[in-house]
């Protein structure tokens, strides 16, 4: 038997059943999406909030400055002003709530770090209070948006404030209740999960909060320093040698950058002038392929260690002064000095090796030689010449004065106008023409060789015969 079954129509269960349960998903997701579009719109409010409180505290400064100095005067003291005196100066609105949109009130903190040397520089925090605390993860996003100096205090650090490039400890301005009994910072678990805004003010319309500032800031080193590196652009760079002078004052010092050399430039005599001393070169040859060198630039050879100039007539060591001379104050190592002319010495000069001349010695005054002196050409002495060791001449020995020595020996022969012999005794008969080790000349030498004239006691010559003894000169 055949049946025929009419075409289903209409929703099984089961779909049913699905379509809730899509529809339940998505409900749970729109309903994430509206809290967080809800928690963002209330970040924002609380930002406009706090912007706003931080405008109208520092017009409140510019317009009560002479109040505020008289409320601050030690550094000790923090001054709070409340939302109600904000309002009552006319710089917020009448109507303008005192909680943000977490709940939080508002107090502003004042103290001077330096009433005595900075009398006019203030340091203020916005900071909220009490209401329900803004989750840590939330918390830099609403500073942000609260404008220049929004900062924030968060669990982990409920000690110190800190914003987007500052941080700084509460602990100046704790202990001071702005409504109530119950201070606005704390030091506590309780300060964290608020907003903290750093207005720093020097006068009107002076504030730095996350801004480089001018001049010192007692308290207050961040605001004097950069994060980041400072780099010039557009108007702020300038060509070597093109004036500095500004159109409306005078040319003050002032610093900026090449834009083709990349480097320094200050201003000088109304012209952007680079330093003279440029980047080092490894060698000698790399000197002298330097482009583009102008007179008076000086580098230094790595390899060598040295200074040149440029000028005119190329790269020139820096080694002499303005007269040509080459002063040393101390010592003075080298491998060889040769000088063409003289060396002039005003004091001593000591060599631990040999002192060589192809010509004459002059001195001037007196001539002291520790060893040997070895000369091959004329000695002339104007004063006296002490020499302990031998004295080799191939020339002239020419002295103004007397000549003493221990020993003299002629190979050919001497002549002088007169000859002063010796005074020590020796007697007749006496030892002659041995040899005897000499503790001057540290070496065996021939004392009273033959044929040498000495007098006696009663001054008759004497002379060392060829028997070596002395006899008298007949």
């Amino acid at each position: 038997m055949n049946r025929t079954y009419g075409r289903q129509r209409g929703m099984t269960l089961i779909e049913v059943l699905a379509a809730l349960a899509i529809g339940a998903v998505l409900l749970v997701g729109l309903a994430s999406l509206v809290d967080r579009s809800l928690d963002d719109m209330k970040g924002q409010q609380t930002a406009s909030y706090q912007a706003q409180v931080v405008d109208a505290a520092r017009r409140y400064l510019d317009a009560k400055f002479d109040v505020v100095v008289a409320g601050t005067p030690t550094a000790a003291t923090v001054l709070p002003i409340t939302l109600e005196q904000l309002r009552t100066a006319k710089f917020l609105p009448a109507s303008f709530s005192d909680t943000n949109a977490y709940g939080q009130g508002t107090c502003v903190l004042v103290r001077r770090p330096d009433p005595t040397f900075y009398p006019k520089q203030f340091d203020a925090l916005i900071v909220t209070t009490a209401g329900t605390p803004i989750e840590d993860k939330d918390l830099p996003a609403i500073a942000i948006q609260a404008g220049s100096g929004g900062g924030y205090i968060v669990t982990t650090a409920f000690e110190q404030a800190r914003g987007a490039s500052w941080q700084m400890p509460t602990t100046a301005f704790r202990g001071k209740p702005c409504v109530g009994a119950t201070p606005a910072l704390q030091g506590k678990k309780d300060d964290s999960g608020h907003l903290v805004s750093s207005l720093f003010y020097d006068g009107a319309a002076q504030q730095t909060a996350d801004f480089l500032y001018r001049s010192r800031v007692p308290g207050r080193p961040e605001a004097n320093q950069m994060s980041t590196a400072l780099r010039f652009v557009g108007t702020a760079l300038a060509k070597d040698g093109t004036p500095c002078k500004p159109i409306d004052g005078p040319a003050e010092a002032g610093l900026t950058i090449d834009p083709d050399t990349r480097e320094i430039l200050t201003c000088k005599d109304e012209m952007w002038s680079s330093s003279s001393w440029k980047s080092p070169v490894p060698n000698h040859d790399e000197l002298l392929a330097v482009k583009g060198a102008k007179p008076g630039d000086v580098r230094m050879t790595m390899d060598k260690g040295l200074a040149f100039m440029f000028t005119d007539a190329g790269w020139k060591a820096l080694a002499v002064d303005n007269d040509g001379n080459f002063n040393v104050p101390k010592n003075l190592t080298a491998g060889t000095v040769e000088a063409r002319t003289k060396v002039v010495s005003k004091g001593t000069i000591h060599a631990d090796d040999h002192i060589w001349t192809n010509l004459d010695v002059h001195v001037g005054q007196d001539l002291y030689v520790e060893r040997k002196a070895n000369v091959n050409g004329e000695l002339a002495v104007e004063r006296d010449a002490a020499i302990k060791g031998e004295l080799a001449v191939a020339g002239d020995i020419r002295s103004d004065l007397a000549i003493y020595a221990k020993g003299m020996e002629a190979k050919e022969w001497m002549s002088a106008p007169a000859i002063a012999l010796s005074t020590k005794e020796v007697a007749l008969g006496g030892k002659c023409n041995y040899e005897a080790y000499s503790t001057y000349a540290k070496r065996m030498v021939t004392v009273y060789p033959r044929g040498i004239i000495v007098p006696d006691r009663n001054a008759r010559l004497m002379i060392c015969g060829t028997d070596d003894v002395f006899i008298y000169v007949k």
